[in-house]
């Protein structure tokens, strides 16, 4: 089944860059393949993604959706060679990775600019994860 998924997702990224830069298309495909046999060129594949999203002008729907194909692609295509019982794919990595595609694409459209927000924004990360982790603590305390 990891084969069949990573296989899936491989074609799908080759798909997403060939419909965004049709010259890449071929070498998308060789780096997808290739991918599924050695890890570095799963890694490769992905590049690839970031290059043509850097060079091109793609849009914000363009780009996540480039990012979420690639994601699952390397989910799956790192765990190929993994031992047996390692399931790379499951529900809560799948809900993740849209959620967090859904949330980059939702403040890349959003049209307010104000200066002040790449000053704010590490210190609202570090908040938001300093409350993540002191909720596990506290979980871990009690026993949960």
């Amino acid at each position: 089944m990891i084969r069949f998924l990573a296989v899936v997702s491989g074609l799908l990224l080759a798909a997403v860059i060939a419909l965004l830069q049709p010259w890449a298309g071929i070498p998308a495909v060789i780096l997808a393949a290739g991918g599924w046999w050695f890890r570095s060129v799963a890694v490769g594949a992905v590049l690839l993604a970031l290059g043509v999203l850097a060079a091109g002008e793609a849009g914000v729907l363009a780009s996540a959706a480039t990012g979420l194909a690639a994601t699952t692609y390397m989910l799956n295509a790192t765990s190929v060679t993994a031992p047996r019982g390692v399931v790379p794919t499951t529900l809560a990595s799948l809900i993740a990775a849209v959620g967090f595609t859904a949330a980059a694409a939702a403040a890349a459209l959003v049209p307010l600019r104000p200066a002040w927000a790449p000053l704010a924004a590490p210190v609202v990360i570090v908040v938001l994860y300093a409350l993540v982790i002191e909720g596990l603590a506290a979980r871990r305390l009690r026993g949960d």
